[in-house]
Formats: structure tokens, sequence, C-alpha cells
């Protein structure tokens, strides 16, 4: 297919849909583009990739980001980035996140591995796992970061309820901590479920009012 090269405004009668508001710098460092949003309700999304998939078997239907490199880079690369900055005034009044991840189930989805974050770490023969390599790499930053040691939290789980077998489950039972025997929890510990291969575990999570020493 010969390839046709633009400069300036383009328009085309059937080989593009909608109007791009906005800015799109192309340079040799990397490609640019700045939208503006003055609007004070409804959903802004300035770019959105709309595949439908309609061939049964078929793999993919995703964007794909892919940086590649055989040389030492400098402190720090990444194949995609999501960053969002609060100013002095700025807030969400509901969730605020810079990177969200969402699927919906249907009555479709009785077969098959479901989640909506992935986490693949490939480590080919003759590896190296560097300075400490883990699959989760969490940290706070900034001169405030106390606050968050003060008033946040490493893991908020939402939508759940605690029963005997559910992801956070309710056991009602003691655990011993110590070889003397010191009780934890009791009626109040709390075992949030998960997968190591194909076995079922549950991570202990005690309350701090029963905690004891």
């Amino acid at each position: 297919m010969a390839q046709t090269r633009f400069s300036g405004p383009v328009a085309s009668d059937n080989g593009f849909e909608g109007e791009f508001l906005g800015t799109l710098a192309i340079t040799d460092d990397g490609n640019t583009i700045t939208t503006t949003n003055t609007a004070t309700s409804g959903t802004y999304q300035p770019l959105v990739v709309d595949t439908t998939m309609s061939g049964a078997g078929a793999d993919g239907g995703r964007s794909k980001f892919a940086m590649s490199t055989n040389v030492a880079l400098g402190s720090f690369s990444n194949a995609l980035k999501a960053e969002v900055t609060y100013g002095a005034s700025g807030r969400t009044t509901g969730l605020g996140s810079a990177f969200v991840t969402e699927m919906s189930l249907s009555a479709g989805t009785s077969s098959g591995t479901y989640a909506p974050l992935e986490i693949e770490l490939n480590v080919p023969s003759g590896a190296s796992t560097g300075t400490g390599t883990s699959l989760i790499y969490a940290s706070v930053n900034g001169a405030g970061a106390a606050t968050f040691d003060t008033s946040g939290a490493i893991l908020t789980l939402a939508g759940l309820t605690a029963g005997a077998a559910d992801a956070v489950a309710t056991p009602g039972a003691t655990f011993a901590a110590t070889a003397t025997g010191t009780a934890l929890g009791g009626a109040n510990l709390r075992g949030l479920k998960v997968k190591i291969g194909s076995s079922v575990f549950y991570l202990a999570a005690i309350p701090a009012a029963t905690f004891e020493a």
C-alpha cells in the first residue's frame, strides 16, 4: 500500500470520523497530544480506542505500548505511565486514581480465568533479578510522606462482605502468635483468601482492637 504524507489540515469524506480538538506535536523526541476541557460536568475522554472482537477464538483486543532496550538506561524505564497531578485547589469528589482497570463479567463468563489486573514477570533462562525484583513495587514519595504513614492504608478492599469461606473469611478461630500460645483475634479474626498455585490460603487480618503482642 502506498504511503501518503500530509502537511497541514486534512479532511476526508469517508476516512475520518469525529473531530479532534487539540494540538498534535510530532518531534524527534516523541509525539505529544495536548487537549483542554473546560466543562464543569459530564465525562471527558480525550482519546478513546474502541475495539469490537467479533471472531470467536481470536486473541488480543488490546492496545499495546512496547518499549525495548539493550542498553543500561537511567533511573527509570516504563512502557506506559499514567500520571495525575492535583493542584493546590484540585481534588476529586469521589475516587481519584492515576490508572484504573475495569472488567465487566456476564453470564457468558462461565469458564476461563478473569482478573481486572494481570501482572506477568517473564524470567527467561539465564536472566538476573537485579538488586531487587518483585511482582508489585509500591512507594510513597514527597516531603509529606509521613502524612500517609499516619492516615493512609496499604490496601483498600471495597464491595466485599465477610463470610465463613468468602474472599474475606471469618473462621472464628484464634491464632497462636507465640510458642506460649498468645491468642490473637478470636472471633474478630479475618482471613484474606489468596491462591498460591492451585491451593487456597488465608492471610490473617487482625483488627487493632483485638491485637495482642
